[in-house]
Formats: structure tokens, sequence, C-alpha cells
């Protein structure tokens, strides 16, 4: 076993000439400013990858549906989370509580979660529209999960979608949830007969436990003397306040039963559990209900069932009588209760203009499937026609529209959603068709209807490739359709699945797997959008995908990783993650294993060198991982090999430097940093370079920094000091950044002075007039 201090370059016999390319993988890299083998590069610019999506686009996250941009400014005022990375265009905050997210794993969806939320600017979005009706506005490089021609799922980025591509999007999300407690939280009196017999014994314990007089314990829980004293006698009913403040200091949270809003107002139950009975009468109020001053609750149907049945769920869950009335055009039932209008306040039920600003309650999508089936029955029956083919449900919310779609997520319910303007003002649809709509209650009897959105993208060729040598009639024989073998068809998820059970697909499995949480859709419309715009994303590690969308669709995350390190043809290489954020060191740990290697064609990772120092170790081990990186690679270097370091990122590891040298109370330079910055630099570059090794074997250690400085400023200390020493300048432009053009090279900015050096092997095994074409483009 070798030991060697890694502050001190390991020695060499011979320096040599470094005149053979590095080929990075990256063709404007090596095409226009190519890197020798023993070179040394550096890369400054911004850190994001731009897989992103405007911030209206909503995200269903801990059980809450919200436009992503609410999340992030959510995120971003809560103190207890931090800013990991930042600059003038973006911002990654790493979150103390992660997420629940819903996202895309292999062959199914399931809860995962996410660790960071992300905001960068873009200028330039693509419009991706679907047959379902599902849109969605995302920077060029973001990626959608393709079905291509041997229905394969495939990451593809949203500029190199084509109209008529199949997209997956997602089915159902398939989860256990638990009946929601329901509970007061708006102010109010208690009239729980419990609650009350309770009060006087616990302020006789807090006065004897703590040694308080009642006084003392009136003022400790916000209330006068006398107040209190109305309170333990029951001569008046205590406050929801009062009540919470007093049982508080016991930890004993009390099942309030019974409430009233004002002293002379009638009492109003309170259900304990929002259950399939409360969902189906918060459907029917959403729909035709309203509220008016305030203080009543009116449902305005000409069905006398409906206007029953109302009445029957107000009396059994809140206690309360309804009258019958009629209101000019339509027949009426209404109860004046203030402590039902605040009840359902709480739920999020509009006092004002309820058709445009109604929406799904949270409660709702987190509780039970029959809880969800129970709403969407009693919605349909108000707001939805039910047809001969299917049911079709209008509203005038965007917000319930966006929300509906998603507890038809839940159900498992496939839909085609649409948006119409009339007069002006925009009015949302959702389709669902007879063989759908039997998953949410047994409208229609027949189950041979056709779903024409649930298909699976067939054609005449592929058909007859799964079949091989079997004959269409073998299939025919069993009621499956081979009208696919003669004419390009599409076949139903179903069948497909029939079919490849038959035949025994197995390189179908998984598809076919994935087909019980996704379905195959159509892309009916792409719009390139040149604009300036804010862009949110999450960061879910493994996955790198969310459910989301004002339609649940599957979108990618973003997550930044080395293309260098993965198709440099460097026989060795040695990342070094320098204060790098955890998810990404894990994201280079879960993918080198998987990518093959072209020279050896064995997995990426077995020629992969990976120093993990994440941003939440200690800074004297960040300032010590660079020299830890360089040292390996001097050591595979004098085995004779070709050794690539891949620093992320320099600038860290300065500011570790910085740090420890403030708190050694040295002398500080230029911003903070240490006045040796420069020279630390490079002794680091200067161990780079093509040698003959004591061995007498030939190697080289080959050093790509990464820079990220503070607002895309180059001319900060650590840029500069870099650029002193460097041979390859490869910048990075904020502005292509922001236009979402990877990689975001500025080609009138960056250089290489190693062109002189490369040009010989460029020509012999290029092109005779490289050097000429690159002048050429350069001038």
């Amino acid at each position: 076993m070798q030991q060697w201090p890694v502050r001190r370059p390991r020695p060499s016999s011979k320096k040599l000439i470094p005149n053979l390319p590095l080929i990075t993988g990256q063709r404007v890299f090596d095409a226009l400013f190519p890197l020798s083998k023993g070179g040394v590069a550096a890369i400054p610019g911004p850190f994001g990858s731009g897989k992103c999506v405007t911030g209206d686009t909503l995200i269903l996250a801990d059980d809450k549906l919200m436009e992503i941009k609410d999340l992030y400014d959510s995120c971003a005022s809560d103190t207890q989370n931090s800013t990991e990375e930042s600059n003038g265009h973006e911002r990654l905050i790493r979150l103390k509580k992660p997420l629940r997210i819903f996202t895309f794993n292999k062959n199914r969806i399931e809860a995962a979660l996410a660790t960071h939320v992300y905001k960068g600017k873009t200028g330039q979005l693509v419009e991706v529209r679907t047959r379902s009706g599902r849109n969605a506005r995302l920077t060029p490089v973001h990626r959608l999960f393709k079905v291509d021609a041997s229905l394969n799922i495939v990451e593809t980025e949203a500029k190199s979608l084509n109209i008529g591509d199949y997209i997956i999007s997602p089915r159902k999300l398939d989860f256990e949830a638990a009946y929601q407690d329901f509970h007061v939280q708006f102010e109010c009196r208690v009239c729980d007969e419990k609650v009350l017999d309770e009060l006087p014994k616990m302020v006789d314990w807090l006065c004897g436990d703590l040694g308080l007089t009642k006084k003392e314990l009136a003022c400790s829980v916000g209330v006068s003397e006398s107040s209190l004293l109305n309170y333990y006698h029951k001569r008046s009913f205590p406050t929801l306040d009062f009540v919470a403040a007093l049982f508080k200091p016991g930890k004993i949270r009390l099942r309030i039963g019974k409430i009233k809003t004002e002293r002379n107002s009638a009492v109003v139950r309170v259900p304990a559990v929002f259950s399939e009975e409360f969902a189906e009468l918060l459907g029917y109020l959403m729909s035709d209900g309203m509220i008016k001053g305030g203080a009543s609750v009116h449902f305005f149907n000409k069905k006398s069932e409906l206007r029953e049945r109302v009445s029957f769920l107000i009396d059994k869950l809140f206690g309360l009588k309804t009258k019958e009335y009629y209101a000019r055009t339509v027949e009426a039932v209404s109860v004046s209760s203030k402590g039902l209008v605040r009840v359902l306040e709480s739920l999020g039920y509009p006092l004002r203009k309820k058709s445009r600003n109604v929406k799904v309650p949270s409660i709702l999508l987190k509780s039970p499937d029959s809880v969800i089936r129970s709403f969407a029955a009693a919605y349909i029956s108000c707001d939805g026609h039910v047809g001969k083919r299917g049911i079709e449900i209008a509203t005038a919310s965007k917000d319930m529209h966006a929300g509906l779609s998603y507890l038809l997520l839940r159900l498992g319910v496939l839909f085609r959603a649409a948006e119409r303007a009339i007069n002006g003002r925009a009015y949302y649809r959702t389709f669902i068709s007879a063989r759908e709509a039997v998953k949410i209650h047994p409208y229609y009897s027949s189950e041979f209807y056709y779903n024409s959105t649930d298909i699976v993208p067939m054609n005449s060729a592929l058909f007859r490739q799964l079949l091989g040598g079997i004959k269409p009639f073998t299939l025919e024989k069993e009621g499956m359709s081979t009208a696919g073998y003669y004419v390009n068809q599409n076949l139903t998820a179903g069948m497909f699945r029939r079919i490849q059970l038959k035949l025994e697909l197995r390189q179908l499995s998984g598809f076919a797997a994935a087909l019980d949480y996704v379905f195959c859709d159509k892309i009916i419309g792409i719009k390139i959008i040149d604009q300036a715009s804010d862009v949110y994303d999450i960061s879910v590690p493994n996955t790198h995908n969310f459910v989301g969308g004002s339609h649940p669709m599957i979108l990618h995350n973003t997550v930044s990783q080395s293309q260098l390190a993965k198709w440099a043809d460097a026989e060795v290489v040695v990342y070094v993650g320098c204060g790098e954020r955890g998810n990404e060191m894990t994201e280079v740990l879960e993918e080198f294993p998987k990518l093959v290697d072209p020279r050896t064609e064995k997995p990426l990772m077995n020629r992969t060198v990976l120093i993990a120092n994440t941003s939440n170790m200690p800074v004297a081990a960040r300032e010590a991982s660079i020299y830890t990186g360089v040292t390996i690679a001097e050591y595979y270097r004098d085995m004779g090999y070709s050794v690539a370091l891949m620093a992320d990122s320099t600038s860290r590891w300065a500011e570790a430097m910085r740090e420890i040298s403030s708190r050694l109370q040295e002398m500080p330079g230029e911003e903070g940093y240490p006045s040796y910055l420069s020279t630390r630099l490079a002794e680091f570059y200067e161990r780079a370079g093509r040698v003959v090794a004591l061995s007498g074997k030939e190697g080289s250690v080959s050093v790509i920094g990464a820079v990220s400085p503070p607002g895309g400023d180059f001319s900060e200390p650590v840029t500069q000091s870099t650029l002193r020493v460097v041979k390859v300048f490869w910048a990075l432009d904020a502005k292509l950044s922001q236009r979402r053009h990877f990689p975001s090279i500025n080609w009138l900015t960056s250089y290489s002075l190693y062109a002189d050096l490369l040009e010989p092997w460029f020509a012999k095994n290029v092109a005779a007039d490289w050097r000429n074409c690159v002048d050429r483009l350069m001038a």
C-alpha cells in the first residue's frame, strides 16, 4: 500500500508535449476548443441544467394541489430551508423537510420525496398539447417520456418531440389513503357536552398542580377572570381558542362535536371525519349550491330527489333543518346557519363568485377512493351530463377543472379535457367515456364500450414482428383483434395486454406492466414560444420526474450531471464533488454503473473514482478533497493510464480556503480570499501534464475545473486566478443558459491554446483543413 502527502506532487522522469486530444464527447468542445491529454481547462458559468416548467404548472405535493411558483415561494420564505446555490439568474433551495410527491419509477407510479426546489430563467418555451387535453409549457431541454416505434419508454427533450408522437401520461395514483379527521379551526364557541364537563376538571387540575389562582390562570390563557368563571360554572359557552389554550398544557386534543358561532345562534353538529356522506354533500353544494350574505346556504335543483337528499345530509351531518322555496326559475332548499357557512368556508368554499372560484378541497385529495367517488358522483349529478356514450362535466372554474382531473387520476379514470371561450369567458369541460365512467358509479351496464383514449400505438410492421411466425388466426380463435397485422391500426391497452400474455413477449412485459399506471397520449400540437420567463423545478433523487401539470402529466426535474465524466475517452476518470449536493453524488453512483464504457464494454463505474464531498461536510474536508483527487489521478498516471480529473467546483474549494484562512486570522486579500489563492490554484493545475513516469510508463492527467462565479461575474478573484493558469476556457453564457441552449458555450469568449499543438492530429484524423475551417468559423 502506497502512502503520499496529497499536497505534494508525485515525481516523474520527463514531461511530454501535450499533442494528443482528450475527446470529451461534446462536439462544440472537441471541434472548436479542444483540450489536450495532460492539459488544463476551466468551465465558469451557471449551475442549472434547465429541465424546468413555468410557474403556473400545478404540482401535487404533500397531498396538496398548488402552482409550483407558490410552492417555491413558500419554501423560499421558510427559514428552516437553506439556499444551496444562488446567482443572479438561478436559486436552488435545500428543503429541511422533503416534500412528498409522486413519480414514475421504471414501470409504476409511486410516492417519493423531493429534496430541493429551484427557480431560474429561460428565453424560450415549448408548449406541448396532447389528445387527452393535457397542456404543458416547458423549457426546450425538458424531457418527457416518449413511446418509441418499438414500444420502449425513452426520455426525450421537448424540442425533439413531433406532432404524432406518443408520450406517457399518468393513469392512476395508487396508494393507501385513510379517512381524514375533520377539526374545527375557525373562531367559534364550543357547545360539546363532553368538553364542557371536562373544562372545570382541567381548571381545578391546573390551579392545583401549577399552584395558580384562577385569576392567574385566566391571564395565562388570554381571558378575563370573569369569563373564566362563566366558563367554569357553565354560564356561557367558551371560545375555541380558550379551550385549545386551556387543554394545551396537558397535551390533550379534544374532539369538538358541537359549536356555535354566536351566542344566540343555533347549535351546529360537527362531523368527526370527512366521510362519504360529507363528501357527497360537498359535491352537491359545490356544483349547484351557494352562500348568501355569509349567513345562509342554498341549493338549487329541479330534481326533488336531489333536494331531499341534500336536506337529509344537512340534517344528519350538522343537525340543521332546511326550508324549501321557489327561487324565480328553480326550486331550492336553504338553511340559515353561520356555523355551517364557516365549516364550508374552512374547506375552501368561496363566499363570492362561486362558479369561478370554487376548487377541490385538499382534504378530498388525501381521502379514500370511496370518499372521492361519493363527491364525484354528486358533482356529476348536478354539473354533469350523462349521455349515451359518456359523461360531460362543465365548469367555469379553472381550479375545479384541474382538481377534478386529479380526483379522476386517484380513481384511475381516463378523461379528455377541453377549454372553450363563450362571450369572452373561458369554460372548461371534462369528457369521460362510458367504459371509464363505471369506475365512478354504475352509469352504464355494458362492458363493451370502446375507449379511444386508452390505446397502444401499433403499426403493421411491428405487429408482424411481434407475431413472429405465428399466424393471425391463432389469436382470432381466442377473440383477439389482428386487424393490425394487415393495416396500421392501434390496439386498445386491454387487447395489447392479452396479446402480450398469449405470445409471452418478455421484451414488452415492462411496458405492459406500466400500462396499469400510465397510458399512451398522442401529441397533437407543439408550439415554440420566444419569451423571457421564470421557470421552476423540484429535485427528486433517483427517478428525476414528478406528476404535475394542470392535468396530470409526468414531468422531468433538474439534475446536473457531468457529461465529460461520462463520455471522455480517458482510461480513468476521477470525479471530485467539492461541496456538491448529495443527490448529485447519488445520481453519479446510480447512473454510472448502468452506462457502458465504449472502450471496454464494461460499466462506466469500473473506470471512475468518485470523491464525494457534499455541502454539509466540514470545510477542512472540502479543502482537502481537491488535493486527494489530483493525487489519486497521479497514482494512475504513474501506472501508464490517461486520467481525466473533474473538479466540481473549485469555487467552493476556494471558499473553504477563505473560511479556514479567516479562522486562522490570516491577512485577507481581494473579497476576503487568502493572499495565496493564486499560488494554490496554480500549484493545483500545474500537477496536470503528460509525462513519462519513474517506472518508464507514459501517462497523463488532464484537469477540468468547474468555476461558479457569483452572479456570473468573471472578474471575481477565483475566475481571474484560474484564467492565468489554464489554457482552455469554455465560457458558459448566462443568456444562452436562460434560453436553454446547452451546452451554453459562448463562442466569442471561449478559447483553446492547444490548437497549434493538436493541429497535426486533427489534420490526420479529422480533416486536413480542420484549422482553416475553425479559423474561418471564428473570424
